[in-house]
């Protein structure tokens, strides 16, 4: 009974690991289908949304945590041994102190880049504005200077 019950906890492990999978690849398939057979377009890789890693945080928690929990339960009605608890405890605290590694991580990019909006602001607040060259004075030259090509017998050049 109890070899039955270790395997179809394996099972269902493996099936809450490779269903997700099977589906996401499923899926990008039938997009390929869908769409026209031409030149791939380069996938563009782009970092993923602070929104989205905070979410892959959550539910990799919870499903450690329950997977632990199932553990302990199966353990404590005596259906399989109590080092069966053992790896997913392993696990959930390793995944925990990665997560504390992550916090600190973050922690120091958000203050890093506010240290940096700060340092932009001051820099701002104290860039001196240019001051004001003095305007060049051009004397114009009096109406007796004019040159005038008819008089007093001169001539212009190429004249």
């Amino acid at each position: 009974m109890s070899s039955a019950v270790l395997y179809l906890a394996i099972v269902a492990v493996w099936a809450i690991v490779l269903v997700p999978m099977w589906l996401r690849r499923d899926t990008e398939k039938q997009d390929e289908f869908e769409e026209e057979h031409t030149e791939p377009e380069p996938r563009r890789t782009r970092a993923p949304s602070r929104a989205r890693v905070i979410a892959r945080r959550r539910r990799r928690t919870a499903g450690l945590t329950a997977l632990l929990a199932t553990a302990a339960t199966v353990a404590a009605f005596g259906v399989a041994p109590w080092w069966v608890a053992a790896p997913p405890a392993v696990l959930l605290v390793g995944h925990l102190a990665l997560l504390r590694v992550a916090v600190g991580m973050d922690a120091a990019r958000r203050e890093s880049a506010a240290r940096a909006r700060a340092a932009a602001r001051r820099a701002a607040q104290t860039v001196p504005e240019p001051a004001a060259e003095p305007a060049e004075i051009i004397e114009l030259p009096t109406p007796e200077e004019v040159f005038d090509q008819y008089a007093d017998d001169r001539r212009a050049v190429g004249e």
